[in-house]
């Protein structure tokens, strides 16, 4: 008899982690449950969605039910919900919303790919029809139909991630004005103070209010229900739509129920091989953590390229492989109007949590070399180790050439190269792409010298 292994959620890391398992075993039976509608779609992509720079959610899907059937022999069922796992048992119990019933099914492997859903408001009103929260495909296909059906013209945005960011040029496509909110005074989360001033000074210069350190205290609705404005302790914001972008919390439940183990980041605990502390029960995705292989520090990182990575490893070895995930160096970048907004490595917070003596410099340089009329000013933020020299984080803040570069130094963060390795790395040269000496070397020459 086959053996079977479950995968509980789709998207990046349990497609991924059912297709891995079936490249490494053709005779494994595999069975994908997902709650939802859909298994398989590029979530990054629902703000460009929301823009129209993508026309159709349909364009977000990558691969439907039938091709993992078909060409992959996984089983994909939709519209199924785990409601429990028995690790005694080795089985879970599924509520089957297509027939409308509950069953069992036993496993010999199981994955949690459970995912993470939005952090809701808490306050009067968060429950109003015009209240989006975007993370899943439903909930950006939600907000496309209200812009298009009641054709809003004041939003307010509570809280400045990526995503929020990312929206506000959405919004302002559909031609709807846009204030965000936000507890703290910088915008972008993990983006150094430093850079992040760019970020407010692009929203001033896109018309996008900002308004930092300040929370909502209501909404304030009328007599169907709907936001009309936001009330904080200072002023009350009209609103006909309401962005809320308050971070994510992990779908850990169903396996803290069956005894798994979550870690300081509230997702579940995993090893180098995706392994719980449940004997053959993977996690994999935005509900797994992932060490930061700088610090050594646990992190939640919901991002779709390691939640594919997660899913990998996990797959495999569920399938009887033996391969490590090393970690991750918490890589990312967005789009916020003209910026181009990336990190890698670790900020220095972080960095002093983790033990490390922190030099941390900035410098402003040009995306091209002088002569070129459309050359940009870019900024890099280097965080290095005094005592190793070591480069631990890097930021990238610029209206061109900021994304590509952060690869670069990605790779000098991951390899664990000093400052002044770094200073000293042929890059290639050309006026239309860069300086002579392109900014990352500028910002590893300069640490060098005021590290002496």
């Amino acid at each position: 008899m086959a053996k079977r292994l479950i995968v509980i959620g789709g998207v990046a890391a349990g497609t991924s982690a059912a297709s891995r398992a079936r490249r490494f075993d053709e005779n494994l039976e595999i069975i994908l449950f997902e709650a939802g509608p859909f298994v398989s779609y590029g979530a990054c992509d629902e703000p460009y969605f929301i823009a129209g720079v993508v026309p159709k959610w349909e364009n977000l899907l990558v691969r439907p039910p039938d091709v993992f059937r078909k060409k992959q022999n996984i089983d994909v069922r939709l519209h199924h919900e785990v409601t429990a796992i028995d690790p005694a048992k080795k089985n879970v119990t599924v509520r089957n919303a297509v027939e409308d019933r509950v069953e069992q099914y036993s496993y010999n492997k199981l994955i949690l790919a459970t995912g993470a859903r939005p952090r809701r408001l808490t306050i009067p009103g968060a429950d109003a029809p015009n209240v989006f929260h975007i993370k899943s495909l439903e909930s950006a296909i939600a907000l496309d139909e209200f812009l298009r059906a009641k054709k809003p013209q004041r939003a307010v945005s509570i809280g400045a991630g990526f995503i929020v960011l990312e929206l506000a040029e959405a919004l302002q496509a559909r031609g709807v004005a846009n204030v965000i909110l936000h507890r703290s005074d910088k915008p972008g989360k993990v983006v150094e103070a430093e850079l992040s001033a760019h970020i407010r000074a692009e929203l001033e210069k896109q018309g996008v209010g900002y308004v930092p350190n300040t929370v909502p205290k209501r909404f304030i609705l009328d007599d169907r229900g709907l936001v009309t404005a936001v009330e904080t302790e200072n002023e009350t914001y009209p609103a006909d739509l309401i962005i809320a972008g308050l971070g994510v919390i992990p779908n850990v439940e169903i396996g803290v129920a069956a005894g798994v183990k979550t870690g300081p980041s509230g997702a579940f605990a995993v090893d180098d091989h995706m392994r719980t502390n449940v004997p053959d029960i993977y996690a994999a995705g935005d509900c797994a953590e992932t060490i930061n292989r700088v610090s050594g520090l646990p992190h939640l990182y919901p991002l779709g390229d390691i939640a594919n990575k997660h899913g990998w490893t996990a797959g495999e070895n569920a399938a009887g492989g033996d391969i490590v995930y090393p970690g991750a160096i918490g890589s990312m970048h967005f789009k916020c109007f003209d910026l181009e907004v990336d990190a890698t490595g670790i900020g220095e917070d972080e960095a002093r949590r983790a033990g490390f003596d922190v030099f941390a410099n900035v410098v402003t340089h040009r995306s091209r070399a002088h002569a070129q009329p459309a050359s940009k000013p870019i900024h890099v933020k280097l965080i290095v180790d005094k005592k190793t020299r070591r480069l631990l984080g890097a930021q990238i803040v610029g209206a061109e050439g900021a994304a590509q570069r952060t690869n670069v130094l990605a790779m000098a963060v991951h390899a664990g190269l000093t400052v002044d390795q770094l200073a000293d790395a042929d890059l290639a040269y050309a006026p239309p792409f860069s300086p002579v000496i392109d900014p990352v070397l500028i910002a590893g020459r300069d640490a060098v010298k005021k590290l002496g």
